[in-house]
């Protein structure tokens, strides 16, 4: 299941996909449909048990800018550094499979881009729609319906520093415009992480250079409200992860953030992934957390809660709907 590659692409589009057999086109005629014609299309199948192969094998003939693979399942970190692995262009651009860009988005990317950039980013809205098909131009122009939204809330300025990605995350994947090379000598993105490889990166980049922003919102980050809390509390403990791992090689980040605010950062992260993990009866997960909470943050009440709960999730989870039914 793979074609002929783009002749000399200024970027290679990489959009890893599983079970999305729906939303699938639409992200990927987000790519094609760019202003930027010079670039191609790298979808990675990371074992789907859906049609999404079938989808993949019907793109991939409809176009020679795409190329499609199909792998075992691996995990999301896995199949973007399959795309990256046979990226042609010296730009990478990761589109997941339900997110959308602007028309002109790769475009501003390219004119930002400089010599000495091996990550710029741009603005992101975010946006909700059960709809598979729904183009960038339909959630643009009716942002009431689509909840559309600056992601995050308060956007970044010019660049982002060390410190200020230390304490937030800033922008979603399809929002970062990456020199191959630069990526290829960090090796990539870390397969043993279930969540959160793509923000490890970022901080990898920063700590070398600040990261330029596009001051427009290029990218579409779709939500989800119907998130399972187990997926939450692994984003949360993942994250928490990460910055415990990057903050013990790079000890500059402590004074770069401030110290109280970064253990306050771990500390609600913990306190996140407890909370999530006592939703789904995880009751191992959510000591660990609520510990781990408090070990950065002692004065932490709803820690300490969610610490005492672990012992009967059950019981915490019906006093948590008597009291929501109270209200």
């Amino acid at each position: 299941m793979e074609s002929t590659p783009q002749t000399h692409p200024r970027v290679s589009v990489v959009i890893p996909t599983f079970n999305r057999a729906a939303f699938l086109p639409a992200a990927t005629r987000s790519a094609l449909n760019q202003t930027l014609h010079a670039l191609e299309v790298i979808i990675v199948d990371d074992g789907s048990t859906d049609a999404t192969p079938e989808v993949c094998r019907s793109l991939a003939a409809s176009d020679p800018r795409i190329r499609a693979f199909r792998q075992a399942n691996r995990g999301l970190a896995a199949a973007r550094n399959a795309g990256l692995a046979a990226a042609a262009a010296d730009w990478i651009a990761f589109l997941d499979d339900d997110d959308l860009w602007v028309g002109t988005a790769l475009e501003v990317f390219i004119r930002h881009a400089r010599a000495s950039s091996a990550l710029l980013v741009s603005h992101a809205r975010g946006f909700t729609s059960p709809t598979p098909d729904v183009t960038a131009e339909a959630v643009l122009a009716d942002p009431a319906r689509y909840a559309v939204a600056p992601w995050p809330p308060d956007p970044p300025g010019t660049r982002i520093e060390l410190g200020e990605l230390l304490l937030r995350p800033l922008f979603p994947p399809n929002a970062a415009l990456v020199r191959v090379q630069a990526l290829k000598e960090l090796g990539g993105f870390n397969e043993a992480r279930r969540a959160a490889e793509d923000y490890e990166v970022w901080l990898k980049l920063v700590a070398r250079n600040p990261i330029p922003v596009i001051g427009e919102p290029l990218a579409l980050y779709r939500w989800h409200p119907g998130q399972m809390s187990a997926t939450l509390a692994r984003q949360a403990g993942e994250t928490r992860l990460v910055l415990e791992a990057f903050l013990a090689r790079h000890p500059e980040g402590w004074a770069a953030a401030g110290r109280s605010r970064l253990r306050r950062r771990l500390a609600l992260l913990a306190r996140e992934e407890a909370y999530a993990a006592l939703l789904v009866g995880d009751r191992g997960t959510a000591f660990r957390a609520a510990w781990c909470s408090i070990a950065w943050s002692f004065a932490q009440p709803k820690s300490w809660l969610y610490l005492l709960s672990a012992a009967a999730p059950g019981l915490y989870l019906a006093l948590r709907g008597r009291r929501r039914r109270r209200r």
